[in-house]
């Protein structure tokens, strides 16, 4: 596996489903072990969140739009230095559209894929799209589509780190023949905590996932819940009107019955009268 399999590696896997990322990673990874240095690439690769995971969907769904956004940067860029304030305030509204268009897209793309999520993955997109706009770096890990983790406008450092994939690693100058046992150990404990750091990553983007699900489940119920008392308050109003129309037509019946009784009184004592 080549370089250039690294990168095809890449986007199969920033373009799965977002549930196959591990398995699939790892199925990789381990196809990739005769090359250690690959292997390591490879299996250094995060799974993504939520947001970031639309986030490269919509990239790679819709590239023109991410091209937009490039050009709407740099107009906005030379704005600033010509200080022309009715251009800034034209380019800021063109700038909210586009982006609320890429956020109408996420939304469609989680629909198709069956998939929701929470407010706050919908804010960590439309500020992923925000960075895309501002800084040339942030631009380019969205163009790429393998984010893992959504971006944050104004902290480059977060770009930086952000990663779409982990560097290439640099032509290395030729293995000394012979490596001392310290130097296999620091390899061998660098490999080992590299392998903790992405278990630990990859647990916590399944905890976010997982409390995301718990939220939206718990939404969901409070919904059903609301819409169950909405139902019984209907319910009960129509019984009240019910109960109301049913008393009103027991007091009708006695008056008609009182009525009746009355006329009964009288007729026999007219027959009385007349013996």
């Amino acid at each position: 596996m080549c370089a250039m399999e690294f990168e095809a590696v890449s986007d199969e896997l920033f373009g799965a489903k977002r549930e196959e990322f591990t398995a699939l990673r790892d199925e990789r990874a381990k196809q990739a072990r005769p090359d250690r240095e690959l292997a390591d690439r490879i299996a250094g690769l995060r799974k993504p969140t939520v947001a970031a995971w639309l986030v490269n969907q919509v990239s790679r769904a819709c590239p023109e739009e991410i091209d937009e956004l490039a050009e709407l940067g740099e107009a906005l860029r030379r704005a600033h230095q010509n200080l022309s304030g009715d251009e800034l305030r034209s380019l800021s509204r063109r700038r909210h559209e586009a982006i609320d268009q890429l956020n109408k897209r996420a939304h469609w793309l989680a629909r198709k894929a069956a998939y929701s999520f929470s407010d706050a993955a919908e804010r960590q997109i439309a500020d992923t799209f925000e960075a895309a706009v501002s800084d040339p770096q942030a631009l380019e890990a969205v163009r790429a589509a393998r984010l893992s983790t959504a971006l944050t406008p104004g902290s480059p450092e977060q770009w930086l780190t952000a990663a779409i994939v982990p560097e290439a690693p640099k032509k290395k100058a030729a293995k000394k023949p012979n490596r001392t046992e310290k130097e296999r150990e620091e390899e061998k404990r660098l490999r080992a905590e590299r392998k903790k750091a992405q278990r630990e990553a990859d647990e916590a983007a399944e905890a976010e996932e997982s409390t995301e699900q718990a939220l939206r489940d718990a939404e969901h119920e409070a919904d059903e819940a609301a819409a169950r008392v909405e139902d019984l308050r209907a319910r009960l109003d129509e019984a009240v009107q019910t109960e109301r129309e049913k008393r009103a037509e027991v007091t009708a019946a006695r008056k008609e019955l009182t009525a009746a009784q009355r006329a009964t009184r009288e007729a026999r004592q007219r027959a009385v009268d007349l013996e």
